[in-house]
Formats: C-alpha cells, sequence, structure tokens
C-alpha cells in the first residue's frame, strides 16, 4: 500500500499532536504536584462521595433485592450492559477502603445507603445484615476519625 503525501501529513500531524498533549499533560502534572494542603484555605475539608450503586457490590447477598438501578441494568439498559453487580465491591472490601480513604489524607466521607439492602421490601422489617453492613462501615469510618 502507497502512503499519499496527505497521508504522511496527517501521520505527522498526529505524531506532532501526541508529542504536544504529552508536553502540556506532563506540565499540569508538575504544577498539580506541588500544590500542598498549605496551599489551600484553613478548615477546607477534604472528601469523597460515592453512590451506593456505585461501589457496595454484592447485588444479591445478604438479603438485598433489587434496586430500580439494579433492574434497568439487568434489563439491559445499560451501555454495554454493565451493572453494579460487583462494582468496587465495597460491601466486603470497606475496611481497605477506608483506610486508604485515611492514608490519602481524607477529612469526610459521604456515602449513600442501599435501602434495597437495609429494607428490602421497601417497607417493613429492617434487614439484619444490611444494618450490620451501614454500621460497620460507620464505626470504621470513626475509627480512623472520619465522617
Amino acid at each position: 500500500m502507497e502512503l499519499t503525501h496527505g497521508d504522511s501529513l496527517r501521520r505527522l500531524l498526529r505524531a506532532v499532536s501526541l508529542i504536544l498533549a504529552s508536553t502540556v499533560l506532563s506540565e499540569l502534572v508538575s504544577a498539580a504536584a506541588a500544590i500542598t494542603r498549605a496551599d489551600i484555605p484553613e478548615g477546607f475539608v477534604f472528601g469523597a462521595g460515592t453512590s451506593a450503586y456505585q461501589v457496595e457490590g454484592a447485588w444479591a447477598e445478604d438479603g438485598k433485592k433489587a434496586s430500580v438501578w439494579d433492574t434497568f441494568t439487568h434489563n439491559g439498559y445499560s451501555i454495554d450492559h454493565a451493572t453494579g453487580d460487583v462494582a468496587a465491591d465495597q460491601y466486603h472490601k470497606y475496611k481497605a477502603y477506608v483506610k486508604l480513604m485515611h492514608e490519602m489524607g481524607l477529612d469526610a466521607y459521604r456515602f449513600s445507603i442501599a435501602w434495597s439492602r437495609l429494607i428490602p421490601d421497601g417497607r417493613g422489617a429492617v434487614n439484619p445484615k444490611g444494618l450490620e453492613y451501614h454500621n460497620n462501615l460507620i464505626n470504621e469510618l470513626l475509627r480512623y476519625g472520619s465522617l
């Protein structure tokens, strides 16, 4: 296959674009690395936030029933048929994740409650395992001084 002058020019422009992008990205990373907490106003709270569906996983464990999102994704309505069945598996790995947040220097963690785990039928009895999970997560956050 023979390359035309236009093909060669396009390849050259792509290469130059990649080099420029790499240089700019390198400069941005260097500048960001120079920022410390001392550059942030006193009293600023560094934190993270998640939604239960995005991080918990364990979609059908310990009495949890399907949420609206579980139903939506299991019916194939998400891109690439992705689901939150495992997600980040915080349900099983919450201790490691809270420790990681502490090591990162976060001061706060905003999380949501999976009501389909806590009150699986939407009304009535509280699921003891769901309550235990959320209680354990909160206790772990308190142990590290976050919340």
